[in-house]
C-alpha cells in the first residue's frame, strides 16, 4: 500500500447503462448482476458462506471478520450489514480492498438502485473516505459494525493484513478481465490468513481459481450460479491441508498480536487525556468494563488547552509509513470527534473551519512544494493556495500562501475528552497510581487511598509512564509548551486555524489561543512573560502586528514525544527478556528468532502523541482495542509495526546502543 509514491489512487472510470447500472471502463464489466445485484450478493457471498445463520449461532466468534477483494459499490458490505443488524450478536468487522474506488457521487448514484439499503447507504456515505492510498477505518459503534477500507493494489494490500478471517468474499472482476488479481500470490495470502473453518465464496467457477483454492488448502465445491451464471465456487479451509508452518510465522515476532491469557473483560486505563479517554471509549464500545484513572482528573494536563488544531503535517520525504498512519488517523479522528461531539455546525466545542499551514519561510515553502509534487493529494484532503487565496479563506491579510485542509478545524480537547468517557462501561477514578505490579492473573494497582486488580492495564499517562514502568525502554522526551491567550478584540481573528511557527484558531469565548512554545529540558510549570513574548513574535507569520495584542492569560502543558514523532501504541515487552531472545540480531539483523515476543501479559501503552494527539489518539485507541480483543487490525501491519512500543529497543539493540548485560546503564536519556 505504501509502495506508491502518490497518495491519490483511482478513481474508478465509469460508464452508466440505461438501466442505471455502473460499468467499470477499465475492465469492461458490470459491478453486479444485471438481473438483481442485491439478491446476487445475498446468494453468492452470504448464503454460500453460511450467513446469516453463523451470525445468529451461539458459537459465533465475538468479532466476526470478513475480507472482501473488491469493494466496488459497497453493495456486498451493505447487504452483509443489513443481515448482521437482524441476526448478529457480537461485532462485525468487514475489510475490503479496492484499487479503483468510486467517489462519493458515483457511490451515491450506484446505491440509489437499492432503496431498501438507503438508510445504511447514507451512514456509509457520511464516513466514506477520499481516494487516498492506505487503510481507512470506519466505525458505527451503536450498530457494532466496523469497515476497514483498504485503497490500493491487492498485491500490496493483502500482505499487510492480519487475521483472524472467518469468511472470504472473493469478488472483483472476472479472471479473464482482471488477471492481475487472480494469481498465485492471491491464493498464497488466502492460505496465510485462513484457519480451520474459514469459508469462502466467489461468483466465478474458472479452473485457475478452483485449482488455486485447492492448492491453498481449501475444500472446493462447484454449485449453481446466480441468474444467468451457470456455476460458482464455495470452499472451506482445511487445517490438514494448510501451510507447512503456522501462519503467524509469516510475520516477524514483534508484528504478532499477543495471545490473551484471560477472558475477563475488565481494563484499567491510566491517564485521562486524549490518549487515555480515547482508549477507554474504544474498549467500552467493545463491551469492556473500563476503570479510567488520573491524578488530576479529565484532560487537565497537556490535553487541557481551550482549543486544539485537528490537522496533520504530512512528511514530504520518503517516510511512507509515517504519512500513511497520519492520513488514516486524520480520517478516524474527524469521524470520532463528530460522532462524540455532534455535527460541527454551530457547535461550541469544535468547528470544521479548515486549517491553513502557511509557507512562512523559504524552507517551509520548499517542503510544501516537494510534498505536493510527490504525493499529489486529492483536493478533498488538502490543496495549495497562494497568498491571495489564503487571505480570502482566513478573512485577514496573510503574507504567504500554503496548504489548506478543508475538513480540518479546531476542537476543545477538554469537551472532547469529557464526552468520550460518557459511556455506561466507563468508571472514572481520580487518584495517583503509585505502583503497578504484575500478578499471576494481571496487574495490581495501588493509589494512596485505593487498591485493585485488573487483568489488563493500558498506560496512557504520557511522560509519566517512565516512572510507572521503570524497566521499560521508553526513549521519550518531555517538552514544555506555553500557550498565550489574547483578548479577541485586540488583534484580527482568522476564520480558519492558522499554523506556522505557532498556531492560532478563530476566536472563541472572547479569546484567541496562540502558541505554543517548544522548550526542551525545561520543567517549569509556571506561565512566563518571556514565553508570551516568544508567542507574540510569531504573530508576524500571520501578517499581524503584536503592538496591540492584549494578553489575558496563559497555560503551560508538557508534550510527550518520541524520536521518530510517531506514537507508541501497542503491547509492552519484557525489555531484558527481549534483548536476550533477539540477541542473534545484533550480529545479523536478518537473523530473526521465531519465538513469540516476551510480552508482559495484559500490559499496553498509548503515549508519545506530542502536539498531534487530536489527530492520532483515536486510531491508536482502536489499534490497542483490536489487539486486546483479538480482532483484525484497523491499520496495515507495517503501520502497527511502526507504532509498536518495542521498536526503539530493537533499533538500539541492533545499533549496539544497549544490551542485556549492561541493561539500565545505557537506557535512553
Amino acid at each position: 500500500m505504501s509502495s506508491q509514491t502518490p497518495s491519490t489512487i483511482g478513481p474508478a472510470q465509469l460508464d452508466w447503462r440505461d438501466d442505471g447500472q455502473p460499468v467499470a471502463r477499465q475492465f469492461g464489466d458490470t459491478y453486479f448482476s444485471v438481473d438483481d445485484g442485491l439478491n446476487e450478493s445475498r446468494y453468492v457471498f452470504m448464503q454460500h458462506n453460511g450467513l446469516p445463520q453463523r451470525f445468529a449461532a451461539s458459537d459465533c466468534p465475538r468479532n466476526f471478520r470478513i475480507i472482501e477483494t473488491g469493494f466496488g459499490t459497497g453493495l456486498n458490505f451493505l447487504a452483509t450489514w443489513q443481515a448482521f443488524a437482524e441476526h448478529g450478536q457480537g461485532y462485525l468487522h468487514f475489510t475490503s480492498i479496492e484499487k479503483y474506488p468510486l467517489d462519493r457521487e458515483q457511490l451515491h448514484r450506484a446505491l440509489a438502485l437499492w432503496p431498501e439499503l438507503s438508510e445504511l447507504a447514507e451512514q456509509l456515505l457520511a464516513q466514506y473516505p477520499v481516494a487516498v492510498t492506505g487503510v481507512h477505518h470506519l466505525h458505527w459503534p451503536q450498530q457494532r459494525v466496523r469497515l476497514t477500507l483498504v485503497y490500493g493494489d491487492i498485491a500490496d494490500a493483502l500482505p499487510e493484513l492480519q487475521g483472524p478471517v472467518h469468511a472470504w468474499y472473493l469478488d472483483g472482476f472476472a479472471p479473464a478481465k482482471n488477471p492481475h488479481m487472480w494469481n498465485d500470490e492471491l491464493f498464497k495470502q488466502l492460505r496465510r490468513l485462513s484457519h480451520a473453518g474459514t469459508t469462502l465464496a466467489t461468483f466465478t467457477a474458472a479452473g485457475l481459481v478452483k485449482r488455486g483454492l485447492r492448492g491453498a488448502g481449501f475444500a472446493v465445491r462447484k454449485v449453481a450460479g446466480f441468474g444467468r451464471k451457470r456455476d460458482m465456487l464455495c470452499a472451506t479451509y482445511q487445517a490438514s491441508c494448510g501451510p507447512e508452518r503456522p501462519a503467524k510465522l509469516a510475520l516477524k515476532p514483534w508484528q504478532r498480536t499477543p495471545t490473551q491469557h484471560t477472558t475477563v473483560r475488565q481494563v484499567t486505563v491510566i491517564g485521562a487525556g486524549l490518549a487515555g479517554c480515547s482508549t477507554a471509549r474504544a474498549l467500552a464500545e467493545r463491551g469492556y468494563g473500563v476503570t479510567l484513572i488520573d491524578r488530576l482528573g479529565v484532560a487537565q494536563a497537556a490535553s487541557g488547552n481551550p482549543q486544539g488544531g485537528l490537522y496533520i503535517k504530512l512528511a514530504a520525504g520518503d517516510n511512507a509509513v509515517h504519512s500513511e498512519f497520519y492520513r488514516s488517523a486524520y480520517g478516524a479522528a474527524l469521524a470520532s470527534v463528530e460522532r462524540t461531539l455532534g455535527p460541527a455546525a454551530d457547535n461550541p466545542h469544535w468547528r470544521q473551519c479548515g486549517v491553513l499551514q502557511l509557507a512562512y519561510s523559504d524552507k517551509e515553502q520548499q517542503r510544501q512544494h516537494s510534498f505536493m509534487q510527490r504525493q499529489q493529494p486529492p483536493p478533498e484532503l488538502l490543496y495549495a493556495v497562494d497568498a491571495q487565496q489564503a487571505s480570502q479563506l482566513a478573512g485577514i491579510s496573510l503574507p504567504a500562501g500554503g496548504l489548506f485542509f478543508p475538513k480540518a478545524g479546531w476542537v476543545s480537547p477538554v469537551a472532547y475528552c469529557n464526552a468520550l468517557i460518557q459511556h455506561a462501561n466507563i468508571r472514572l477514578h481520580q487518584g495517583d497510581v503509585q505502583t503497578l505490579t504484575a500478578s499471576a492473573s494481571g496487574w495490581q494497582i495501588e493509589t494512596k487511598d485505593a487498591s485493585w486488580h485488573s487483568p489488563h492495564v493500558v498506560v496512557a499517562n504520557a511522560y509519566d509512564a517512565r516512572a510507572l514502568l521503570p524497566d521499560a525502554y521508553l526513549p521519550i522526551k518531555r517538552i514544555r509548551g506555553q500557550l498565550s491567550l489574547l483578548n479577541a478584540d485586540s488583534v484580527p481573528s482568522p476564520q480558519v486555524v492558522l499554523c506556522a511557527r505557532s498556531y492560532m484558531p478563530p476566536a472563541h469565548a472572547g479569546q484567541l489561543c496562540l502558541g505554543a512554545t517548544y522548550n526542551l529540558r525545561d520543567d517549569d510549570p509556571d506561565v512566563r512573560d518571556q514565553d508570551h513574548l516568544a508567542n507574540l513574535a510569531h504573530l508576524s507569520d500571520f501578517g499581524i502586528t503584536s503592538d496591540t495584542a492584549e494578553i489575558c492569560g496563559g497555560r503551560v502543558g508538557f508534550r510527550c514525544t518520541t524520536p521518530d514523532y510517531l506514537p507508541m501504541a501497542g503491547p509492552v515487552v519484557d525489555s531484558q527478556a527481549t534483548l536476550q531472545q533477539l540477541a542473534p540480531m545484533v550480529n545479523n539483523a536478518k537473523h530473526i528468532p521465531q519465538n513469540d515476543m516476551p510480552y508482559l501479559p495484559g500490559l499496553w501503552l498509548n503515549i508519545g502523541h506530542g502536539s498531534r494527539g487530536l489527530a492520532s489518539a483515536a486510531l491508536c485507541a482502536e489499534l490497542i482495542a483490536a489487539q486486546l480483543d483479538g480482532d483484525g487490525l484497523p491499520v496495515a501491519t507495517s503501520v502497527a509495526e511502526a507504532l509498536a512500543p518495542c521498536r526503539f529497543l530493537l533499533r538500539d539493540m541492533i545499533r549496539r546502543k544497549v544490551n542485556a548485560q549492561d541493561w539500565g546503564l545505557r537506557s535512553p536519556a
